[in-house]
């Protein structure tokens, strides 16, 4: 029985599993944190500030405030690093495509191409993800950035300062 290419794979390298693990950061940790605070910060204030028929002038109850920085602290603390590895991998994959002898992985539908279009096209590839890793990452760590300052820009239940 002939060998596949998915039968014949080659092991990832551990730098492959770095970049992976980047791109993971930027194009799901980041936007996952920022969807959480959001989901958690509205919840909140639904509860604090709305009555059942109205909305209400200041918060239920005394700790809103402390609250909602917690969680915009908390939202920070962990965008930040998830947006730092993004562009980690983003600076690892610029790195990777100017060594000479990169790893390349050819699959069995790729044996028409040569080792050096192979080559070029997956480092292609690779630094595309990066790059997008690295923006998607940086665009949600700026969301909640937005999400901390509003409540001192809008003031708690909507209500200006």
């Amino acid at each position: 029985m002939p060998a596949s290419g998915l039968a014949a794979s080659q092991p990832v390298s551990p730098r492959r599993k770095l970049l992976a693990a980047c791109a993971i950061a930027g194009l799901f940790g980041t936007p996952g944190v920022w969807l959480l605070q959001v989901i958690v910060s509205e919840v909140l204030s639904a509860s604090a500030c709305y009555g059942v028929s109205a909305p209400r002038a200041s918060p239920s109850w005394s700790g809103f405030d402390m609250w909602m920085f917690v969680i915009s602290l908390v939202a920070l603390l962990l965008a930040a690093p998830c947006a730092g590895v993004a562009w980690y991998g983003l600076m690892l994959a610029r790195r990777v495509a100017r060594e000479p002898d990169a790893h390349t992985h050819a699959h069995h539908h790729e044996a028409l191409r040569t080792p050096k279009q192979l080559r070029r096209d997956d480092l292609s590839r690779v630094r595309f993800i990066a790059l997008c890793s690295a923006l998607v990452g940086t665009g949600f760590f700026v969301g909640v950035v937005f999400v901390w300052l509003a409540p001192w820009l809008v003031g708690p239940c909507g209500k200006r300062y």
